[in-house]
């Protein structure tokens, strides 16, 4: 019997057999480069994302805290006596207008409901509080007026709160500066002068920016003039 033979196909033979090791390498060596390229994209997006949520977050309490302090020193000293013909009959009922002040702090009177009531509005700065981590911050209290001395208020246990203030000494301004009508500044002391006040609020959050990596900061002014 007589066989045939017939040369080997080698081209046959080495598309059968698959992928050759180094073939393997290289693709999974491209693989894992854009997989990387990809994850570092995502990562760097998501710290950008962290980071505008804490100057977003940042910002709102800037916000919210100016315009209720605005608010409060324009509704200072309303109503007042000359609004009542009689205004020694219910004292609790006229507004002194601002109390006491300083760099750090504004205890006024007013109608900052418009309920018809005089509140007496304490705003401050604490510099620390063991049971609050977030101080420094600036609290606001309100209660209601109870009787004709301004100074013996009764103190509002609850209180809203601005958190991660900076200190005025690390801020390089008052918290609250006193102006006159013509824009001079004015002594604490001479609250009568007293026709607007200028508010500086600067916040230090104590968490790392994830982008940045280091603490982020927010500054905003406002000022008020007084209507009384």
């Amino acid at each position: 019997m007589k066989r045939s033979s017939h040369p080997i196909d080698r081209t046959t033979t080495k598309a059968i057999s698959g992928f050759t090791l180094i073939e393997m390498l290289v693709s999974l060596l491209i693989l894992a480069t854009v997989t990387g390229a990809v994850f570092e994209q995502i990562n760097a997006m998501q710290k950008k994302a962290n980071s505008e949520a804490v100057n977003v977050d940042l910002n709102q309490q800037s916000r919210d805290f100016m315009d209720q302090t605005v608010r409060d020193l324009h509704m200072a000293g309303y109503p007042g006596a000359s609004m009542y013909s009689n205004p020694l009959a219910h004292p609790e009922k006229v507004a002194a207008g601002l109390v006491r002040v300083s760099p750090t702090e504004i205890l006024l009177e007013g109608d900052v409901n418009n309920d018809g009531n005089v509140y007496s509005v304490d705003i401050t700065y604490v510099a620390s509080d063991p049971n609050d981590p977030n101080c420094p911050c600036v609290r606001r209290s309100a209660q209601t007026k109870i009787d004709a001395d301004s100074f013996s208020q009764p103190l509002n246990l609850f209180y809203t709160e601005t958190q991660h203030v900076l200190p005025p000494d690390q801020a390089g301004e008052d918290l609250f500066a006193y102006y006159d009508q013509n824009g001079n500044a004015v002594p604490i002391s001479n609250l009568a002068k007293i026709k607007t006040v200028k508010i500086n609020l600067s916040l230090l959050t104590n968490q790392r920016d994830p982008q940045t990596g280091g603490f982020t900061r927010t500054s905003m002014s406002a000022s008020s003039r007084l209507n009384y």
